[in-house]
């Protein structure tokens, strides 16, 4: 299964309003890469870069919703 089958499996699995969250990050990373100017002539992204986008971390610790929330609010943002 190529990337794009497993994104798309996954994204099925999660409600609606998140669905449009993984879209808008899909568009934030499009906005990004391409200011970058990419040496690629085909402005696509490799393997390598699709996993690194698709957030394949490991998190030192687990958090919470709430704690989420909580430093997203500090940071003056709105959920």
């Amino acid at each position: 299964m190529n990337h794009i089958q497993e994104i798309n499996n996954q994204c099925q699995r999660l409600p609606e309003d998140l669905q449009k969250q993984v879209l808008d990050f899909v568009c934030f990373l499009e906005s990004r890469y391409f200011a970058k100017g990419s040496k690629q002539s085909d402005k696509s992204l490799s393997d390598t870069e699709l996993i690194q986008a698709c957030g394949i971390l490991k998190a030192p610790r687990g958090v919470s919703l709430e704690e989420m929330e909580t430093a997203i609010k500090q940071r003056g943002g709105k959920l």
